[in-house]
């Protein structure tokens, strides 16, 4: 019988500050490591995969059937290796689902996705995740661009944080699609941008976050430093420049009284204004620590009459109507 993970002792020649074990069985089939992995090979630590392997079924049972039950990683990667392992346990979004139905699915994933983001960087397997959910978001867009309707607002504003950036993604891309950006990749360019583009508030301090009240001076200080913040983030990723964009503008406005750049009108790209939108709309239409949730058509009415023009395209307003009003397949 093989000997059990947990009964194997440190060899004394591994230096047991610098390293850390790391079970074999902890890998995930089809998954990306983060980290470094060493292998112990006549009491020698050799390096095995380096950041950014990919791992399959039959490397791991090969490895396992040779004897070989764990690794060693650098101990300062150990909060790296918690969130690739909390990556790569999150379900896959079933496409059999009906449209609408996934998108419930990708709002539960997404949530998910979005907490343990906050807990610590964009790693590989972060980013891995992170364009799965965008391209089953644009997926579901493509067959049915009503299926947004099938967004509802929350009930439990703690979990507002969680949902909204899957959400603002989901709307987004139906606006966009409906606007005329049919180019998966610019679909998929602004869905990313939207999982990402409130990604700054893990700077914040939640008892501002969630605070019931309004903000004082400083409070609201730090809370309009999120998207630099979310820049900062996201400067080592693959992401593209209109994500980017995204990321670091969506609180603009057309008028100029946005941050953090106050940007009118003509230094917006579009991707922006529609992410903006969205933005908006899935805060209206949510419950919030300070505010209780509008119906669809109090949002809607909202934005027309203090939103229009001076903060938001018409345009990309009346794409969203026009999607919220198709019948969902």
């Amino acid at each position: 019988m093989s000997q059990s993970v947990s009964s194997v002792s440190i060899p004394s020649f591994v230096n047991s500050t610098q390293f850390t074990r790391f079970s074999i069985e902890r890998l995930i089939d089809n998954s990306v490591t983060d980290f470094d992995l060493f292998l112990d090979v006549k009491s020698h630590l050799i390096l095995y995969s380096g950041k950014g392997y990919k791992w399959s079924k039959a490397e791991l049972e090969s490895l396992i059937n040779q004897g070989h039950l764990f690794f060693w990683m650098k101990s300062e990667d150990h909060e790296i290796a918690i969130l690739y392992e909390k990556m790569s346990q999150l379900p896959t979004v079933s496409k059999q689902l009906a449209p609408h139905e996934r998108l419930q699915s990708i709002q539960d994933i997404g949530a998910a996705f979005t907490r343990y983001l906050y807990e610590g960087e964009i790693t590989e397997s972060v980013s891995r995740k992170a364009e799965e959910l965008a391209d089953s978001i644009v997926d579901c867009i493509e067959e049915d661009r009503g299926c947004i309707s099938s967004i509802t607002g929350l009930a439990n504003h703690d979990m507002y944080t969680y949902l909204h950036s899957v959400r603002v993604s989901a709307y987004a891309t139906a606006i966009a699609a409906q606007m005329g950006l049919s180019r998966r990749d610019d679909l998929r360019n602004i869905a990313l941008g939207a999982i990402f583009h409130d990604v700054g508030k893990s700077a914040v301090p939640i008892t501002i976050i969630n605070k019931s009240g309004p903000l004082l001076q400083h409070e609201w200080e730090k809370m309009k430093s999120h998207p630099i913040e979310g820049l900062k983030k996201i400067e080592n990723t693959v992401l593209n420049h209109v994500s980017r964009e995204i990321v670091l503008h969506h609180h603009e406005r057309l008028n100029g009284s946005g941050y953090p750049d106050a940007l009118t009108e003509d230094s917006l790209l579009q991707e922006v204004q529609i992410a903006a939108l969205a933005d908006i709309y899935d805060a209206l239409t949510s419950s919030r620590s300070y505010q209780n949730k509008r119906t669809r058509f109090e949002a809607l009415d909202f934005i027309k009459t203090k939103l229009l023009k001076s903060d938001v395209s018409t345009e990309s307003f009346k794409a969203l109507i026009e999607c919220l009003a198709r019948p969902v397949k």
